[in-house]
């Protein structure tokens, strides 16, 4: 039996990290995998295969669509779909490469198993390629990371013989489909939708709320739904799902209704299926040591994300429920270890965790909704730029979008901002750092901006704020 001082349940981004920063503060540290591969649903089937096809995706639009603009032409434009696949997995070996690397390099011990509590400080670790053979490790503390998994509907299961698939199916499909149907419109089934649309594939977004992407600002919503029809994405918004059926092993039927009970069915020849997540707990024997969840599964912990039950043990990521993002994980796993390091790190500012949706144009968000604010009763005021005004939109040629700020109409600090624009994913940085060190709208517009970029964005809508004046509008 070996002794750590921390061991890590899980190899996703939430995981490796926190693993990797014991090691610096002076932890002996192991982590636990149950798959051959590091890294976690992150990497290899999430955030890092959908960005790899989104980028790729990406420049066959553009070189069919925009290139001869700027005097590019071609004779024949060809899809090696194959091609862009091997890509994809090519990137993904490369940064499974890498988290191994790292983790040797600081000196984290990797088991590969399934890991289960005995008890408050022992796990037993269940070898993959072995159904008897196993250890046991001593820990101090214990961090879950374990994630989160598609969910499904009670009567279905995610299979491409059904042709009835989660994210995980999608982006490792050997085929384009002709249609495809996604059921879900938040940031997967965007995303996914957005891929198969650049190929060539009809696409259906179906979402059971009003509006798409419901988490985010109305006004994101709005715009996005523009933006993606007129790419061809057809979006259907308040239907409910009835029942999915396969049709002789070739189509898949989709039977909803509307919200005046109309009964409508759909037929494509894969539905995907992004109607949420939920955690990744079986198999870890919580109730052998009395672990807390809520209603929902997620494991209950405090601020500094101890176990409800036991304060040697923390939990991180999507398996505490919130916002499930990958960023989010990582900042709560280095949270975590130097809170166990005794450095008192800063109480994690839920509000200013940045979302991103890597649609073309992109999609980020901080801080708060217009609703959320109005719903608080604050006092506020909007500034409302559009990116077709800025010298450098224009010049890349993606003028869509906007950015939106919403300050405090007496103090002028900043509370929200939310943008749709290329680079919208590392635009969005100066406004979390603003409002991590309390800006208001007036102190980004005194500072100077480069130009051309899209962060002049920022400076135009801030005098928007504070003075209702902008010197491009």
């Amino acid at each position: 039996m070996k002794n750590y001082d921390i061991v890590v349940i899980g190899s996703g981004p939430g995981g490796y990290i926190s693993a990797i920063r014991a090691s610096q503060l002076g932890f002996k540290t192991a982590i636990v995998e149950k798959y051959e591969e590091l890294g976690g649903t992150c990497l290899n089937v999430g955030c890092i295969p959908s960005k790899s096809l989104l980028d790729s995706s990406k420049y066959f639009l553009l070189a069919k669509k925009n290139y001869h603009l700027h005097g590019i032409s071609f004779e024949k434009i060809s899809l090696d779909f194959d091609k862009m696949m091997n890509r994809k997995n090519n990137i993904i070996k490369n940064i499974n490469n890498g988290v191994k690397y790292l983790l040797n390099k600081n000196k984290v011990d990797v088991y590969q198993g399934i890991a289960s509590f005995i008890n408050k400080n022992t796990l037993s670790v269940k070898k993959i390629k072995s159904l008897y053979e196993k250890n046991k490790i001593n820990f101090k503390f214990c961090i879950i990371a374990t994630g989160s998994k598609p969910t499904c509907f009670p009567y279905i299961n995610f299979s491409l013989k059904n042709r009835i698939i989660s994210s995980t199916e999608a982006l490792s499909l050997k085929e384009i489909p002709k249609k495809l149907i996604i059921i879900g419109g938040g940031v997967i089934g965007l995303e996914i939708g957005s891929i198969f649309n650049r190929l060539g594939s009809e696409v259906l977004i179906i979402e059971g709320m009003n509006r798409i992407i419901p988490g985010m600002d109305f006004s994101l919503s709005e715009e996005m739904k523009k933006i993606l029809e007129k790419s061809s994405i057809k979006i259907i918004t308040s239907l409910s799902i009835n029942n999915i059926v396969t049709e002789n092993n070739e189509k898949v039927a989709i039977l909803a209704k509307d919200k005046n009970g109309k009964e409508i069915k759909f037929t494509g020849d894969y539905c995907l299926l992004c109607i949420g997540r939920i955690p990744n707990t079986e198999n870890l024997g919580l109730e052998n040591i009395g672990i807390k969840k809520n209603e929902k599964g997620f494991i209950i912990v405090n601020h500094h994300l101890q176990s409800s039950v036991h304060n040697n043990i923390y939990a991180v990521g999507d398996v505490i429920g919130g916002k499930m993002l990958a960023h989010k994980a990582e900042y709560e796993g280095l949270h975590v270890v130097e809170h166990i390091a005794g450095q008192k790190p800063n109480i994690i500012n839920y509000d200013l965790i940045p979302s991103v949706i890597y649609t073309y144009p992109e999609v980020a968000s901080v801080g708060k909704t217009e609703y959320e604010i109005k719903n608080e009763k604050i006092e506020y005021n909007i500034g409302f730029f559009p990116m077709k005004v800025l010298g450098r939109a224009k010049t890349s040629g993606c003028t869509d979008g906007f950015l939106k700020m919403i300050s405090h109409k007496k103090t002028d600090k900043i509370l929200g901002v939310h943008i749709i624009s290329d680079h919208a994913s590392d635009m969005i940085m100066e406004a979390t750092v603003a409002m991590e060190f309390y800006s208001s709208s007036e102190d980004i517009y005194r500072i100077c901006h480069p130009h051309p970029t899209y962060s002049e964005a920022f400076k135009e809508v801030s005098l928007l704020n504070f003075e209702n004046r902008s010197i491009h509008l």
